[in-house]
């Protein structure tokens, strides 16, 4: 069984002003084997519309997702913030989900840093 991720985007990040950003999502089931989008260089939201396809060799019942900040060599990352979601339970069906990204701010408290847009689909084949 396999599992497609299709990234929208991100919402609650950008901020509108001149200076533009470079993301990256990283996405797993399987931490041994991350998968990452291309980067998306704007100065709002982030969009990202790309189809991450990650094998499923092993039991895993959450898709874990980072969004970072790079620059435009992406030798560089800063971390946004952190989302993970529980995986579809029906095979050949897409589900859509807007999943909380979270950090840690200056006191050690988990706040809402934006939202992460994606479709899952879990396929058999």
């Amino acid at each position: 069984m396999d599992l497609f991720v299709m990234v929208v985007g991100a919402s609650g990040i950008g901020d509108g002003g001149e200076q533009k950003y470079n993301y990256k999502v990283r996405a797993w089931t399987n931490e041994d084997d991350p998968r990452q989008t291309k980067i998306v260089t704007t100065n709002a939201d982030p969009e990202f519309r790309e189809v991450l396809h990650l094998p499923q060799n092993m039991a895993s019942s959450f898709l874990n997702s980072e969004l970072f900040s790079v620059n435009s060599a992406d030798t560089d990352a800063f971390f946004i913030g952190r989302a993970n979601t529980a995986l579809p339970m029906k095979t050949n069906a897409n589900v859509y989900r807007k999943i909380k990204l979270e950090n840690l701010d200056t006191s050690g408290n988990i706040v809402t840093v934006g939202y992460l847009e994606v479709y899952l689909g879990l396929e058999t084949g």
